[in-house]
């Protein structure tokens, strides 16, 4: 049953009453002084669920909602699928690109190479959070070629570090 907002004309009291919509525009009385009341549109709107055994009332602060996220205005314009332009996307990473991938794989065979002939394990130059991002962005799908040749990168960095452990 929805909430609906009286308002007493004669001591200008303003109450909440719970009734079904087919009473909704009648009269009713007053709980200050018994008096007939007209409906009055309320300026907050009032959810019909019961919590504690009372209406939940959700406050109207005059902003929006996109999607459980707070907006500050509605959507106005064309948007793509369902974005609102103040949510923020995160960026999208994109595969690494097939020069990329052969430079990794020349850096491992240089690498492997280092490690056969002083048989010491160099250290590695790259910081962890760059070798964070390399591995996410091979863990993209790229194109056919992207994803051929990220196989075959794949498997000969796989003969290589087999290489490296068997020493030469």
């Amino acid at each position: 049953m929805p909430m609906y907002e009286y308002q007493c004309a004669e001591c200008d009291n303003r109450f909440e009453l719970l009734r079904p919509a087919r009473e909704a525009s009648l009269a009713q009385p007053c709980p200050n002084c018994d008096a007939d009341s007209k409906r009055v549109m309320s300026k907050q709107w009032s959810a019909f669920v019961f919590r504690d055994g009372r209406p939940r009332q959700l406050p109207d602060d005059g902003g929006y909602w996109h999607l459980g996220q707070k907006v500050s205005k509605p959507i106005t314009g064309a948007v793509q699928g369902m974005e609102h332009p103040e949510i923020k996307k995160p960026s999208r990473e994109s595969a690494l690109t097939v020069e990329e991938l052969e430079r990794y794989e020349s850096q491992k065979e240089q690498h492997v190479e280092r490690v056969i002939s002083s048989g010491v394990e160099p250290v590695d130059t790259r910081s962890g959070q760059q070798q964070k991002e390399l591995t996410r962005r091979m863990r993209r799908r790229g194109t056919t070629r992207q994803e051929t040749v990220k196989r075959r990168v794949a498997k000969s960095v796989q003969q290589l570090e087999y290489k490296k452990r068997r020493g030469g």
